[in-house]
């Protein structure tokens, strides 16, 4: 059986078919920075896992879904730079006469 690939197809390689491998480094450095920090914390146990997760969580959300399969520190410097500036530009289009 033949497969008909166009020339201009990218095949780019994922972990699990999900998150390409750039992400996924930038998820387990978050992660790992994450862990580091708060296992010097003197806190319990259980609040370290549910800082964790909810420090960890939308980045990986971020990562899964994305936005138009962009890398998630683009997304997250868009949201900050709209937060920064929270102004909706309308333009309008005149017709030449």
């Amino acid at each position: 059986m033949k497969f008909i690939i166009p020339q201009n197809y990218k095949f780019k390689n994922k972990i699990f078919g999900v998150l390409d491998y750039p992400t996924a480094i930038i998820n387990l450095i978050w992660n790992l920075f994450l862990y580091l920090i708060l296992r010097n914390l003197a806190i319990t146990i259980p609040v370290k896992i549910c800082v964790f997760s909810t420090l960890s969580f939308p980045i990986l959300l971020l990562s899964i879904v994305g936005f138009n399969n962009e890398s998630p520190l683009y997304s997250i410097r868009y949201i900050i730079y709209f937060c920064r500036k929270q102004k909706v530009y309308l333009y309008n289009k005149r017709e030449p006469y």
